[in-house]
């Protein structure tokens, strides 16, 4: 679920934003691992999936992270702490940079996004009051194993 193209804008500032993208799953899986394109590597960087039982169907309850690492220019793979199942349907794919200096491949024309201010470290349980909305998708995606 996600986006796996490598995206021709470059997007970056978001230091200590929590930001989520939609994304569809269409049938049951285990979600294993998110994967995130960065452009120019700074800080550290945790990647997440949260429900989408937030008001108006937006981001709600954290169903899955990665611990933070370093990220490196390129394809940075993750693995969630926890493989969970996930039911068909709708979900936000978070991710949480500690540095305004990370950049990342992005599509200002597609999708949807919105944020929120979180300072760096585990993502919260439910996804806070939203700061900010707007249409974009980076390249990020999850890997999800059937049952």
């Amino acid at each position: 679920m996600g986006e796996t193209t490598v995206f021709g804008s470059n997007d970056s500032g978001n230091g200590d934003l929590l930001l989520v993208q939609d994304a569809t799953l269409s049938q049951s899986a285990t979600i294993q691992s998110l994967s995130f394109y960065v452009r120019t590597a700074s800080g550290q960087l945790r990647l997440g999936v949260y429900d989408a039982t937030g008001p108006g169907g937006g981001p709600g309850t954290l169903k899955a992270q990665t611990d933070a690492f370093v990220p490196v220019a390129g394809w940075n793979t993750a693995s969630v702490i926890t493989p969970t199942t996930l039911s068909p349907g709708t979900y936000w794919l978070a991710y949480l940079p500690s540095s305004s200096s990370l950049s990342f491949a992005t599509n200002f024309s597609i999708g949807s996004f919105k944020y929120a201010n979180v300072s760096f470290g585990p993502m919260p349980a439910t996804f806070p009051a939203v700061s900010g909305q707007g249409t974009t998708h980076w390249s990020f995606y999850g890997t999800l194993i059937a049952p």
